[in-house]
């Protein structure tokens, strides 16, 4: 294996500066004797762009974005991240709590704040249970944004801009509060009111090209679960990927994600990709 490439695309939520990732990529390149190059696409089609002309070794992606991107080329799920002891987490449909809002019914007409038609807490998940119930979001909503980031679209709803959002959130044991979504990531102070949860979602993985042998795979992978040994390793890889820790991504983890995108498609959500 000659020079390593390590691709993630940029955003304002946590989980991928480019500082901490360049630092991620220098310890990772010293564990494997090798020089590993950060590459920051600005979108997910950049992202999946160069994995398919090889410019990418390894990528940072969403289960959805890796489900869709692997219909057009080999893609190798490596490592699933580990968030509060779990690998999955779920979407939500939220509104500020001084909504009048109670019901998603009660939001026929109103401005939906989407993160993009490729996320799968900020716009796949809650459309597809939406549409589950005989509620076409289309034909539901009054309009839609699309905000690029999680953090766009808590903004959008607190802001006044939207009415609702779709973000991502731990579910808690009943009656306990919500300690993780979006929206406490972004303004922890904020009253929120969820009024849907989603089926759970698996957490975001590191992926490998299909391209690179399973022993390549094999050796970078086990440098990023040697460096979540060590102290400053575990504070790198939180740094990068906002995940305390990484565990080999289960057998069958992502059939979930294969079975959505087919009924994505089935339902013309994807249609634009």
């Amino acid at each position: 294996m000659a020079g390593i490439t390590l691709a993630v695309v940029p955003s304002p939520t946590p989980g991928d500066s480019r500082i901490a990732l360049a630092a991620l990529c220098e310890a990772v390149g010293k564990l494997l004797h090798k020089r590993v190059t950060c590459l920051h696409p600005e979108t997910y089609g950049e992202l999946t762009d160069a994995l398919e002309k090889g410019r990418i070794d390894y990528a940072w992606m969403s289960p959805a974005q890796m489900v869709m991107a692997g219909e057009h080329m080999k893609l190798t799920p490596l490592l699933s991240a580990v968030r509060d002891d779990r690998t999955d987490y779920s979407a939500v449909l939220f509104v500020d709590a001084s909504s009048p809002a109670r019901f998603t019914e009660q939001l026929r007409g109103k401005t939906i704040a989407w993160v993009d038609r490729t996320s799968a807490a900020g716009y796949l998940f809650v459309r597809l249970q939406l549409a589950a119930r005989g509620i076409e979001p289309d034909a539901f909503f009054g309009g839609e944004l699309f905000e690029k980031s999680h953090a766009g679209v808590v903004r959008a709803v607190l802001e006044g801009r939207a009415d609702a959002g779709a973000t991502f959130a731990q579910r808690p044991a009943d009656g306990a509060p919500i300690t993780r979504a979006g929206f406490i990531a972004v303004a922890p102070e904020r009253s929120i009111r969820v009024l849907e949860w989603t089926a759970t979602i698996p957490n975001d993985v590191i992926v490998g090209h299909g391209l690179l042998s399973k022993d390549d795979h094999r050796v970078f992978g086990n440098a990023i679960l040697t460096l979540a040994e060590r102290e400053d390793g575990r504070k790198l890889l939180y740094n990068a990927f906002h995940a305390e820790r990484f565990v080999t991504t289960p057998r069958n983890t992502l059939k979930p994600l294969y079975d959505l995108v087919r009924l994505a498609r089935a339902h013309g959500l994807l249609a634009h990709l």
